[in-house]
């Protein structure tokens, strides 16, 4: 008779855990549904802070042409703060190329992918300088990072 009892608690505590788990994510899957109604895609979770800091550290690179503070006028390149969806050679008091001028696109995660990978595969004849990054982690971390400015 033993056996029963051992089979029956051991049945008691993984529904016991099952619950206790179920009861311990509940609450935060509910906060989530309040703050996130379904197909609302301007709730996008939040860029991994790790990626975000290694794009940073990546950034260095860019930093010699490229400002990241909202201020009036450029270093030799455009000024990248809110670059991401945000109209191509918009800014005003900033040189782009004739070939980035000509250009009709939002910069996007996509866009700025294929930048980063090669600027002049995205714009035959800019005059970017860049050469490009074949690692795609490496541009990932650069994106998220240009999302936070």
């Amino acid at each position: 008779m033993k056996k029963p009892m051992k089979k029956t608690t051991f049945g008691a505590s993984v529904l016991c855990a099952a619950l206790f788990l179920g009861f311990a994510v509940l609450p935060s899957t509910i906060a989530a549904d309040d703050a996130a109604p379904a197909g609302d895609t301007a709730t996008a979770a939040a860029p991994d802070p790790r990626l975000v800091a290694r794009g940073k550290r990546l950034y260095v690179f860019c930093q010699a042409c490229h400002a990241t503070e909202e201020v009036q006028g450029s270093k030799i390149g455009p000024n990248l703060a809110g670059i991401m969806d945000r109209q191509v050679a918009i800014l005003e008091d900033t040189l782009y190329s004739d070939a980035l001028k000509q250009q009709d696109f939002v910069w996007d995660e996509e866009k700025m992918d294929i930048w980063l990978l090669r600027p002049a595969t995205l714009v035959p004849g800019t005059s970017m300088g860049f050469v490009g990054l074949p690692r795609e982690e490496n541009r990932a971390a650069i994106i998220a990072y240009l999302k936070t400015l």
